[in-house]
């Protein structure tokens, strides 16, 4: 219900404007950040539209009109043939409504550009908790330990191997779908789904950064929402608001080569000195 009012609201909404208003704070970082192991943190949520606007805002500023360009998201992404998402393509990125939600449809070099520009900001705030830190994003093994806390029996960050509570209660964001194996084709094929099922599948968008519940870690939407991009470029983990259960694993790898509507990414904190 929570996705069908913002799809409503956003018909109404007057489009953002990057602007060189900057919107930084060590603050931010401290409460946004958990220890993982040693000297590595890594961020509750994934990275947002409003966090991702910051960056932008503040390439503008500093007169990089090429990186800013090549930085902005493909939001002619969320179009496609078989959902109408065209509302998306202008209001996702830009519209207030959805400030706390994902950045999506930007590539494995722009998150990377992101996380440069973050640990700049950070490293010349005089009010910084730490003297030097590296933003990036996580490797693989890092992410995975991050999503089981070294648990290797986990197959969801929460801890058991249903994707809904005892109350029917979807433990994350996924596509509402479910696969049987075919054993003349060796491959996972769709069952097919009822007429209502398929009405709902096409309001398939991201949940806010902070929807469900935590890992323990405090760590929120490692499976579903949005798959995350690692280290490897390539490949993200965890799967998507538009993926079967099956596929929202923490073993899950999503390939991708282009930026999509539902690849985002999470960020790593490296204590380089205290």
């Amino acid at each position: 219900m929570k996705h069908i009012l913002f799809f409503c609201l956003i018909v109404f909404s007057t489009s953002f404007t990057i602007t060189g208003k900057i919107n930084f704070g060590v603050s931010h970082i401290n409460k946004n950040f958990v220890k993982i192991k040693n000297e590595l943190y890594i961020s509750k949520y994934e990275t947002t539209n409003q966090e991702y606007r910051n960056f932008l805002s503040n390439l503008l500023s500093n007169n990089e009109s090429q990186l800013y360009k090549s930085s902005l998201p493909d939001t002619l992404c969320w179009r496609n043939e078989t959902t109408y998402n065209e509302p998306f393509v202008q209001y996702y990125f830009r519209s207030p409504n959805f400030d706390n939600y994902p950045v999506v449809a930007i590539t494995f070099e722009s998150a990377n550009e992101y996380c440069s520009w973050l640990t700049k900001q950070y490293n010349e705030d005089p009010k910084r908790k730490f003297k030097e830190v590296v933003f990036r994003l996580p490797t693989n093994d890092e992410w995975i330990f991050a999503a089981n806390k070294g648990d290797t029996g986990k197959t969801y960050t929460w801890g058991t191997g249903y994707i809904q509570n005892s109350r029917k209660k979807d433990l994350c964001n996924y596509r509402r779908i479910e696969y049987k194996y075919d054993s003349l084709t060796k491959e996972y094929q769709p069952i097919e789904r009822t007429a209502l099922e398929k009405s709902l599948d096409k309001r398939r968008i991201a949940a806010s950064v902070d929807s469900y519940f935590p890992n323990s870690f405090g760590l929120y939407n490692m499976c579903g929402n949005v798959a995350e991009m690692i280290s490897e470029r390539g490949i993200a983990k965890g799967g998507s608001y538009n993926d079967p259960a099956y596929f929202v694993r923490i073993a899950s790898e999503k390939k991708y080569d282009k930026p999509t509507a539902d690849i985002g990414f999470r960020i790593a904190m490296k204590i380089i000195e205290k």
